[in-house]
């Protein structure tokens, strides 16, 4: 049987408004996003979006990613990067990886 599934990659900056994070969920519940993969996280601003599961893993400079999967869908073995900068997980027989990586000339070795 196949199955499919509307996944979202988003940068969200660090949101932190009620009104952004108002927006946010809109799209995801719009769109009827079923796994979302997300960059620049800042941590409790999730908290407030419902009917989603919350995979989080914020890193030493206070940001990092986080995967959002809708209702019944479960993942398994979650790995993270300690800088938060990266997850991956597994859905099924899908692997599903999240990185953020920086862009721009100044921070090229780093993204390297």
């Amino acid at each position: 049987m196949t199955y499919i599934y509307r996944v979202a990659s988003l940068n969200i900056d660090g949101i932190a408004n009620d009104t952004r994070i108002r927006m946010l969920t809109d799209c995801l519940w719009t769109n009827d996003i079923d796994i979302a993969l997300l960059q620049e996280v800042t941590g409790p601003q999730l908290d407030s979006i419902r009917r989603y599961t919350k995979h989080v893993n914020i890193g030493t400079d206070r940001r990092g990613t986080a995967i959002l999967t809708k209702g019944g869908l479960i993942l398994t073995d979650v790995r993270c990067l300690p800088s938060g900068r990266g997850m991956a997980a597994m859905y099924n027989k899908t692997c599903l990886v999240n990185i953020y990586a920086p862009s721009g000339a100044e921070r090229k070795q780093e993204g390297e």
